[in-house]
């Protein structure tokens, strides 16, 4: 097949794993004159006493592919060369092992494959101090028919090509980057008249064909979410190692023209996406969900509602970093009640409403402090004020931060915990709805708050908003809203705002925004023309992680009302407008740093519930659990 041709012309190019000898203890160190291994004058005697020259295995490199049900195996063997010029087999004697155990092993010369993944590694060979090793392959390659589809005609996919007939891939869109972890992806397709389907995955690891029907039909269109244990060896295979091509062939039962689409590449990550991530959904009451991303068996859970306040709405909140405590906001505008709770033992720290009031938070890193503003209908500080964490009480204001008629609004603490961004109200109104915002920043020298710099100045017919410090520190995420006629339109206020679009800015050298413009584009399910899509709420996973391909990466998460490919988005608490899901996308920091788009086309969490509005995803690095 395609894939192990690419595999086996990749291996000839793989000069560094080749099958000369090395020490033992150090496949890629030097002998002690300096040498390369493989080059010494004599080696040690063997067990049959002759001094050893080199060591070899044997074919020289190997591919194996497994078809996720059995095993691949092959032979291999160990050939030594001795100082007085003979050879030797001695696959019986020598020591051999695999790199990575996961992938494959070896035994007695025997190499076994994995059955759940793919990839490379390195077989390699000890015998009286030399080290021979040799690359191996491993692609793993199926077919799959979907059960789920019902029966299925025995229909193949290479009939006369009808571009009249092509589906279109709806989502993923093209160039995602998604966790090897995330679970429940979906595809989505539009046909063209077809009624069997086959999605066809390539890399030069991966050869996977499913076989479908349209079993679950959408607007115009097919959903089909893959087997979870060929997903994950997907993922598993493929981490950190270029994209893989995506490709829906539809034709009909007798297996006549066949309509191939566009191709459509996804990658993913090199490390998995850990911690917890806590949200808000309007369901239920409003509550605050959970889920354990970075756990062995992830599920998600309703954390805490109404219940613990006394029946009154919970919405906008704030995780400490080590998720241990978190803080949440009831009632909404001008109330500033806050629930400050331990997580794990779900129970509040101090008696819901004995706080001091807030109606935006974020938490100092070591979780002992928050920093809040509450600018409603009472207030009399209209600054960024410090909270005990344990207590809720106010303990200070920031100088300089904020006015009657220029209010403090979204505060962000920084993972050092010396700076603090958050946003200068231009138009005030309450806290939730507000315009013409700039971005400022405070930093702590010394225990002493010096004045604000402005990060992002404000402008006449925008609103800047919602800033968030990046996991390293080095950029700050925010919302920017156009406004349409203008500066108090309700549709420029900060609260759900349909022109919203993602910016990113440095913290460093000239400081120039950069439009997330990956992150902003619309997908092939959203309507022709439609550009609105409420991209807000802003966050960063915690996390400072490997791509692979890309080097250090970071991801954001944020909500929207765009379409989740074939599936129209929630209604909104407005008729006039849509409701929200909650999407993530890879932000590539290398990007930012010459100016460039760093963002990668978003994705949805596909744990969520679709059918109501979720917002303000945030995350810790920790999953605590509650009671139980």
């Amino acid at each position: 097949m395609r894939s192990t041709i690419r595999a086996l012309v990749l291996l000839v190019s793989l000069g560094n794993l080749s099958a000369c000898s090395s020490p033992a203890d150090d496949a890629s160190a030097a002998v002690p004159d300096g040498r390369p291994a493989g080059a010494r004058d004599a080696g040690a005697a063997d067990a049959s006493g002759r001094r050893l020259r080199s060591l070899a295995i044997e074919p020289g490199m190997l591919t194996l592919t497994t078809d996720g049900v059995t095993a691949a195996i092959a032979q291999v063997s160990v050939r030594a060369s001795y100082e007085d010029g003979s050879t030797e087999d001695v696959t019986t004697r020598a020591r051999l092992g695999v790199v990575d155990g996961l992938m494959a092993s070896v035994d007695q010369g025997t190499v076994t494959s994995a059955i759940d993944r793919g990839g490379k590694t390195t077989v390699f060979a000890d015998l009286s101090g030399m080290r021979a090793q040799m690359p191996l392959v491993v692609v793993y390659a199926r077919v799959s028919d979907d059960a789920r589809a019902g029966a299925l005609p025995a229909v193949r996919f290479d009939g006369p090509a009808d571009p009249a007939r092509a589906p279109e891939v709806v989502y993923p869109d093209d160039g995602v980057l998604l966790p090897p972890n995330l679970r429940g992806v979906e595809v989505h397709f539009r046909a063209a008249g077809q009624t069997v389907f086959e999605l066809a995955l390539d890399h030069e690891l991966v050869s996977v064909r499913i076989h479908t029907r349209c079993a679950r039909p959408t607007d115009g269109g097919c959903i089909y979410t893959p087997d979870a244990a060929l997903w994950r060896a997907l993922a598993t295979t493929t981490r950190g190692a270029g994209p893989v091509r995506l490709v829906v062939r539809g034709t009909d039962e007798a297996g006549g023209r066949t309509g191939v689409s566009a191709p459509v590449e996804l990658a993913f990550s090199r490390d998995d996406l850990e911690g917890a991530v806590y949200y808000w959904t309007t369901s239920g009451g409003t509550s605050i969900m959970r889920y354990d991303f970075g756990a062995h068996e992830p599920r998600l859970e309703r954390f805490v509602g109404p219940e613990q306040t006394a029946g009154t709405c919970v919405g906008c909140h704030a995780l400490s970093r080590d998720g241990s405590r978190i803080v949440a906001e009831a009632g909404g505008q001008n109330d500033g009640r806050l629930l400050l709770l331990d997580v794990a033992r779900a129970l509040p720290l101090v008696p819901f409403g004995q706080t001091g009031k807030s109606v935006f938070e974020s938490w100092a890193p070591d979780a002992s402090r928050f920093v809040g503003v509450y600018g409603d209908q009472g207030a009399t500080d209209w600054s960024l004020q410090i909270f005990d964490g344990a207590t809720g009480q106010a303990q200070s204001a920031i100088a300089g931060t904020g006015t009657r008629e220029h209010p403090a609004d979204h505060p962000d603490w920084s993972p050092e915990g010396d700076r603090i961004a958050y946003v200068r109200v231009g138009i005030p109104g309450t806290l939730q709805r507000m315009g013409k915002g700039a971005i400022e920043m405070v930093t702590e020298r010394g225990g002493v708050w010096a004045p604000p710099e402005t990060l992002v100045a404000e402008q006449a017919g925008k609103n800047r908003y919602y800033p968030a410090f990046s996991p390293d520190g080095k950029w700050v995420i925010y919302d920017e809203s156009t406004c349409p006629s203008g500066e108090q339109h309700t549709d420029c206020n900060a609260d759900s705002d349909p022109s919203a679009r993602l910016w990113v800015v440095g913290l460093g050298g000239a400081r120039t925004p950069i439009e997330l413009s990956g992150a902003n584009r619309p997908g092939r399910g959203e309507p022709a023309g439609s550009t609105e899509l409420t991209d807000s709420f802003p966050k960063w996973a915690p996390f400072v992680s490997e791509s692979g391909e890309l080097g250090t990466l970071l991801w954001l998460s944020f909500s929207s009302s765009r379409y989740y490919g074939l599936r129209r988005p929630p209604a909104g608490g407005d008729e006039n407008r849509r409701g929200t899901l909650l999407w993530m996308s890879g932000f590539d920091p290398q990007r930012a740093e010459r100016g460039l788009d760093p963002s990668r086309p978003p994705f949805v969490l596909p744990f969520q519930d679709v059918t109501t509005s979720n917002h303000i995803a945030q995350w810790t690095t920790r999953i605590v659990p509650p009671p139980g």
